[in-house]
């Protein structure tokens, strides 16, 4: 048996792409051009992709890639990290493999959420580049380096299983590899004996399970995917590009929901930012295309279920539309204040526009009469404008 584990960083390129207008093609055209000399210049390779919303897809090295997508995430691949030692944990756990795999799974997350790779200044090197280019941006809360772990959030990690007899159903440490609430803390040693004295009582869990060929099983749950298959095949690619299109779209709602949160966004700005939610909610739910198998249409539905992109897309549309009502009615709030400014001041043209000694008083032919009248006009405005404000409110 052999495994792996890919791991897909997402982080915010700060604006969006796909808009149609001759203005945004210009700067997604300048912006393409620009990065393209940046990685020349790098020697960097620029990849081909079968990703439907990937515009550029860069290869740093035989470890890294990075894929940006046209709503304004790029998605970093990360494998072959390799620099766990794992003589301990598998002493302790009797070789069992998926307790192995999560202990690296742990240990390579937080080398990456903490810059703490050999190539991590590549990394680094690259999203400032990227942020760079970006003159005006839409989300100013997520694109820079100060943003939770200088511009990362999570990480989703994928597993790679190649075994010709490796029973899935009814194995008690794949199941808790897939479902890790007790084995979350396997990271740290200290905490290894209570595990093990929990996993003695576990029953198992469950989790999703597809045939995606004659030699692939995609399983699935709330935490993990996993690509177990007899041997390597283009099914970890073709789930791999699926998944880094779900994670591109989940951490983009993430950080709509934190901008329009931290920011005042316009109604118009709020109304841009739901039609780009609601494209990519209508993309990334639209799984089934020409020439798909349908055990290729399960296993893709099962990996969006359990993805939890329901949920956050949900959140994300919530909060647009409260947002939104509260613009608009500030919106109403602030004409009706300028409605009632402006009868009020209709209300006072008309009444001078009526008053004939007005013109006695520019001429300083002023009399009792005038005054009278002054007096009761004066009193007539400030009647009407009484009733004008309590009309409006």
């Amino acid at each position: 048996m052999s495994w792996n584990i890919v791991h897909l960083a997402p982080f915010d390129i700060g604006k969006s792409f796909n808009g149609n207008n001759d203005s945004d093609l210009h700067q997604k055209e300048v912006f393409s051009s620009t990065l393209k000399q940046f990685i020349l210049d790098q020697k960097y390779e620029l990849l081909q992709t079968n990703i439907s919303n990937c515009f550029l897809a860069i290869k740093l090295n035989n470890s890294i890639s990075c894929y940006l997508l046209d709503y304004g995430i790029g998605v970093f691949v990360i494998k072959n990290i390799n620099s766990v030692d794992l003589t301990e944990v598998r002493k302790v756990f009797e070789k069992d493999i998926p307790y192995a795999i999560y202990y690296s799974k742990q240990h390579e997350q937080h080398m990456i959420l903490n810059h703490q790779l050999l190539d991590s200044k590549l990394i680094k090197q690259l999203m400032q580049k990227i942020w760079s280019l970006i003159t005006k941006k839409e989300r100013i809360i997520s694109s820079n380096n100060q943003y939770k772990k200088e511009g990362f959030s999570y990480i989703f990690s994928l597993y790679h299983i190649i075994s010709n007899c490796y029973k899935l159903e009814n194995d008690k440490s794949f199941d808790m590899l897939m479902n890790p609430t007790i084995i979350n803390k396997i990271y740290n040693q200290e905490q290894w004996n209570s595990i093990i004295s929990k996993i003695q009582m576990y029953n198992i869990h469950g989790f999703h399970n597809n045939e995606f060929n004659n030699s692939s099983n995609i399983t699935s749950s709330w935490a993990a995917v996993a690509v177990v298959e007899e041997k390597e095949s283009e099914s970890l690619t073709r789930i791999l590009d699926y998944e880094i299109e779900l994670q591109a779209s989940w951490f983009l709602f993430d950080c709509l929901i934190e901008n329009i949160n931290k920011t005042n966004m316009t109604n118009l700005q709020l109304q841009k930012q739901k039609s780009l939610a609601t494209n990519i909610s209508l993309n990334i739910s639209t799984i089934l295309t020409p020439n798909m198998s349908l055990s290729e249409k399960n296993t893709f539905e099962s990996i969006y279920e359990t993805s939890g992109f329901k949920i956050i897309q949900d959140k994300l549309f919530l909060l647009l539309e409260n947002k939104i009502a509260i613009a608009i009615a500030k919106l109403n709030e602030k004409q009706s204040r300028y409605a009632i400014i402006t009868e009020i001041f209709l209300v006072l043209f008309t009444l001078v526009s009526i008053y004939e000694p007005l013109r006695n008083l520019i001429n300083g032919e002023i009399k009792t009469s005038d005054i009278i009248l002054a007096t009761i006009m004066l009193i007539l405005f400030v009647i009407c404008s009484y009733f004008i404000v309590r009309k409006k409110q």
